[in-house]
């Protein structure tokens, strides 16, 4: 973010009315399976809220209904059930509603580990190469960006439409692997320990694509847009977001990313879905490849 837009965006936080936005904002109530990562983005959102209240009352956080990402979307264009939501970003959410163009996970969900069967470790042992993940099948949920993303790159990908039932497609070898975003395969293998035992996560390779996580809102509801980013930019300079992705339980234990088990081997594949104006090798808002190179620590020295 320039300089100008982002004094901009203080000047409109200064000026606005405090009764231009309701006491009150809507979200969706978290499914079973997502509590750890609900709590992840209700708090972030809450704290971008307080950093960017600049002296105006910080609205509630109510949650209405549950829903899967296809309905989410829906609803904030409807404005009624949802006022904002987080979802992986493409082309056609920015479009149609207000995106809040800060990543919300610095990217790192578009590095996917994978979910296998630990019987079929030896086949991905042998997988370094793009050429030779294509002779596999994926899972991936539906009306998730991932799966266009993956098709476009010509990579096998089958759709499941109820999120447990992406576990279960595995363990009954009808698809060979699940990419999961960095940080949330091993809190969902843990919850799923005792239900799917020949389960695992796969360290040593990763499949990576330009994506994150964005706050969205209804097209027209730009004071509430600015808001929040005012007070996400404000979390990025002071170094709040990045310490609160250490610490939250969703992400902390991927944290240093060269020192916790950093992948071998990388698949990079393009995200044609991904608006031509994002950045992504802007390392103010975007972990780097080079994130995950492990370093070795220079001896300190004495005078």
């Amino acid at each position: 973010m320039t300089a100008k837009c982002y004094l901009f965006l203080l000047f409109l936080g200064l000026i606005l009315p405090a009764s231009a936005l309701p006491t009150v904002l809507k979200i969706p109530k978290p499914q079973p399976d997502s509590l750890v990562a609900q709590d992840y983005y209700k708090q972030l959102l809450r704290l971008a809220l307080i950093s960017g209240a600049a002296g105006r009352p910080v609205p509630e956080l109510v949650e209405t209904t549950s829903m899967e990402q296809g309905r989410a979307f829906y609803e904030l264009n409807r404005g009624t059930l949802v006022d904002v939501y987080w979802m992986g970003t493409n082309i056609e959410r920015e479009q149609q509603l207000r995106a809040i163009r800060v990543p919300l996970d610095r990217g790192l969900i578009g590095y996917r580990r994978f979910i296998i069967r630990s019987d079929r470790q030896f086949i991905f042992d042998a997988i370094t190469r793009y050429d030779q993940l294509k002779k596999y099948l994926g899972c991936q949920g539906l009306d998730w960006p991932d799966t266009d993303i993956m098709r476009a790159a010509d990579l096998r990908v089958t759709e499941v439409p109820v999120f447990e039932g992406l576990y279960q497609q595995v363990v009954a070898k009808r698809c060979d692997y699940f990419p999961r975003g960095y940080f949330e395969a091993e809190p969902e293998l843990m919850q799923r320990k005792k239900t799917y035992p020949t389960l695992m996560r796969y360290d040593s390779l990763v499949l990576h694509y330009p994506f994150t996580v964005y706050f969205f809102v209804k097209r027209d509801n730009e004071e509430l847009a600015a808001w929040i980013e005012q007070g996400l930019e404000k979390m990025i300079d002071d170094g709040a977001l990045l310490k609160y992705m250490v610490r939250h339980p969703l992400t902390a234990h991927v944290f240093p990313l060269d020192k916790k088990t950093p992948p071998k081997y990388t698949i990079h594949i393009a995200n044609p879905y991904l608006p031509a104006d994002t950045d992504f090798t802007d390392a103010r808002y975007w972990f780097q490849p080079s994130d995950f190179v492990p370093t070795t620590d220079s001896p300190a020295t004495g005078n």
